[in-house]
């Protein structure tokens, strides 16, 4: 791809000398540039990425991304933007072909339960029959191959995420889920991934060293909604699947989309268990929601019997929430997402955290 062509479907890009420039690549990392790269200069919180321009032009970087005003060697093609942060994800977009385009993507965020709730959904898709692809904190997955996600963030960098949704569109994934962190809506990491479906599971009390406040951190996550909202049409619509009994529903709930669906235990959810029970075998219940009357799911035993009460209630919600996300963005799942919630294990994620991710967790 010619840069020239590149920046053509960005916005804000300007061309700085030769825009016929050949470009191989996307990357904000000048110690992994290869030749024929684009990198993109990002300011960051320990470094500035313009102070690494010479070194990636060294590494054989064809182009580099800049900010408006920043300085380029002589003879170095360059595009400029008001801000590489934003324009970085869009970049590789650009260059992958929008592969968000050519999927379903629903994107899951809040302070508890988003990995769970992600490889949930994910499996319920897969379960029925449609090919779906994951990433979250703990694992990448693309039409049921999955590996560790070892790059130390829940929701890696905006041009990683491209890079992977690429690939889910080359093996013929049709839905992808995406657990997206506050810090990720913030730093700007998945503008470029054209939501169907914003998820939130509920919106705690955590990460305050990043986010001055509640409201600062609900406000952050409430971004997702505001993505979904103003992404590429794609003939479904734009959906925020909300936690009725969480204390953020209020407030996102009031935030501009096309479709608002809700879940939780109280019957004013439009995804909600009734009739729940436990026998030896596992929870089983019945799934009310907004697209047939009720249907029936189960979900297996947990280990230790004392808990397995609370975590009955737990599991139904789950449902609700996995089943609620997954018929938003599917249209096979309006009729049979729920009943597939008893073919997929119980998700016991957090056992599974790399070192490098329970270390750089983000909300």
């Amino acid at each position: 791809m010619r840069l020239f062509e590149l920046a053509h479907g960005v916005p804000g890009a300007i061309v700085d000398g030769d825009g016929g420039a050949e470009i191989s690549g996307v990357q904000p990392d000048s110690r992994r540039v290869k030749p024929g790269d684009l990198f993109v200069a990002v300011p960051g919180i320990r470094a500035d990425g313009h102070a690494f321009i010479a070194d990636a032009v060294a590494a054989g970087a064809a182009a580099v991304a800049v900010q408006s005003d920043a300085q380029v060697p002589n003879g170095v093609a360059a595009l400029r933007f008001p801000s590489t942060r934003s324009a970085l994800g869009e970049l590789a977009a650009e260059f992958y072909g929008r592969p968000a385009r050519q999927l379903k993507v629903a994107g899951v965020t809040g302070t508890d339960g988003k990995t769970t709730t992600t490889h949930m959904a994910e499996h319920v898709l897969q379960a029925g029959g449609i090919v779906a692809g994951a990433m979250s904190t703990v694992a990448y997955s693309v039409a049921g191959r999955e590996s560790d996600n070892t790059s130390g963030q829940t929701t890696t960098d905006a041009h990683e995420i491209q890079a992977w949704l690429k690939e889910m569109v080359d093996a013929g994934v049709r839905c992808a889920v995406i657990e997206t962190t506050s810090h990720a809506l913030v730093q700007e990491r998945v503008n470029a991934c054209d939501f169907d479906v914003a998820a939130f599971t509920n919106v705690g009390h955590d990460h305050l060293d990043y986010h001055a406040t509640w409201e600062d951190y609900l406000e952050a996550k409430a971004r997702l909604i505001d993505l979904a909202a103003k992404a590429a049409d794609k003939g479904i619509e734009k959906t925020a699947v909300l936690n009725r009994d969480d204390p953020s529903y209020e407030r996102l709930s009031r935030r501009p989309i096309s479709r608002r669906w809700s879940y939780g235990l109280t019957t004013a959810a439009d995804f909600h268990p009734l009739e729940l029970g436990m026998t030896d075998a596992g929870a089983h219940f019945r799934l009310k929601t907004p697209l047939a009357s009720t249907t029936p799911c189960a979900r297996p035993a947990c280990a230790s019997r004392s808990a397995f009460r609370s975590k009955m209630w737990a599991e139904g919600l789950r449902a609700s929430r996995a089943c609620a996300a997954v018929s938003s963005a599917s249209t096979w799942a309006r009729t049979s997402a729920c009943s597939s919630i008893s073919r997929i294990p119980p998700v016991r994620w957090r056992a599974r955290l790399p070192s490098c991710a329970r270390s750089r967790r983000e909300g």
